[in-house]
């Protein structure tokens, strides 16, 4: 971690550079993809589908291509010119099998209104295939991690989850910075005494990264416009009595994701020694205020290390689903179970009549002697 301490700071206050907390993540990746060559197969192909003009979308789309293509990794870009198409492009993604890795750009519709849900960017989340999410907000990733099931394949546990990329990057980085996380305790406990405010109740952030820490034994501050919600222990909780002040005062980390470019979080309200993490692409801090407040640890992009985290949520899936061995260990696997030989009983319901109807026989046996 590269971070930087200026004379005119505070005492212990510091900027961090995002970019190092990155590369130990991209060269990972690029070992994983170089063994693949090495072995004769082709390294994993990620799909982006853009079908807005709206800068950050853009911005994160020319870092992704750039990033992908400096570790080895097949990166095609696929630019759709009327919005209405990208669900047609994203089914044609899923069912290609030379597909291994999806990202969408949002926001395509916004919060418009759609005849499938909520809102169509919504729907297209969910229409990603889990295969292929590298992104992790499809339906299936979402609820395994609010309910916390670390695997897709459960009782096996042999694949294990993606987890929303943006939110895993505020994760990575707080695991980096020795304040945040104690990995001396168990798993589930790492963040234990730990409080956190996170600004922004979004799908693509607050929400799942205020699971994530909650998981992980922090209590967990959601912050949106209109109310307050506790993550703790597993349970979420409605905050009548606090306020956006009275939150980032009792924490000791602070997510700021407001995407607006007036937004600007009271500098006043952070307290000593608090880890300051800035998601959205406008600034939401006053950075040389907070660099006044003495122990500040502050990071003010976490772009770097999202890329890096869709990587490696890349390589997770092509592992999962797409490897040579792992496809031809499904089929095998698949080829067994049908040869097995169907039970006696047609469903789980038989099943328990035909077993409560042998109990309640050898009772009245047991009765008649």
């Amino acid at each position: 971690m590269t971070s930087k301490t200026e004379t005119n700071h505070a005492p212990g206050a510091q900027k961090i550079d995002a970019g190092s907390i990155a590369k130990p993540f991209r060269e990972e990746v690029r070992t994983q993809v170089q063994k693949l060559k090495d072995s004769g197969i082709d390294a994993p192909l990620l799909v982006g589908l853009l079908a807005n003009n709206d800068p950050a979308a853009r911005k994160y789309a020319e870092w992704t291509g750039r990033a992908c293509r400096a570790d080895g990794i097949r990166y095609e870009l696929r630019s759709i010119d009327d919005p209405i198409d990208v669900e047609a492009a994203l089914r044609d993604a899923n069912d290609d099998p030379r597909v291994h890795g999806i990202i969408v750009y949002y926001p395509i519709f916004g919060q418009v209104e759609s005849f499938s849900g909520e809102s169509q960017d919504d729907y297209l989340r969910d229409t990603v295939s889990y295969k292929c999410d590298v992104e992790g907000l499809c339906h299936k990733y979402r609820s395994s991690l609010y309910r916390n099931i670390r695997y897709v394949d459960f009782p096996k546990n042999t694949k294990k989850c993606v987890l929303p990329c943006t939110a895993l990057s505020v994760v990575k980085i707080l695991e980096s910075c020795p304040t945040c996380y104690d990995k001396s305790k168990p798993i589930g406990r790492h963040m234990e005494t730990r409080t956190v405010s996170i600004i922004n109740r979004s799908e693509i952030v607050g929400r799942p990264l205020a699971a994530m820490l909650a998981n992980d034994g922090a209590d967990v501050y959601s912050i949106d416009i209109d109310s307050i919600y506790l993550f703790r222990g597993g349970k979420l909780h409605k905050c009548d009595g606090e306020t956006p002040e009275s939150c980032v005062r009792k924490s000791n980390i602070v997510v700021t994701g407001v995407p607006t470019k007036a937004y600007r979080l009271p500098s006043e309200w952070i307290q000593p020694n608090t880890t300051v993490v800035n998601v959205a692409s406008f600034k939401n801090v006053n950075e040389d205020e907070i660099l006044q407040i003495e122990g500040v640890q502050y990071i003010p992009m976490v772009g770097k290390v999202t890329v890096a985290m869709l990587e490696r949520n890349l390589m997770r899936l092509f592992y999962n689903f797409h490897h040579p061995d792992r496809q031809l260990e499904d089929r095998y696997k698949t080829a067994l179970e049908a040869q097995r030989p169907a039970p006696w009983y047609g469903n789980t319901l038989q099943l328990y009549t035909a077993l409560a109807a042998t109990a309640i026989l050898g009772m009245m046996l047991t009765r008649s002697k």
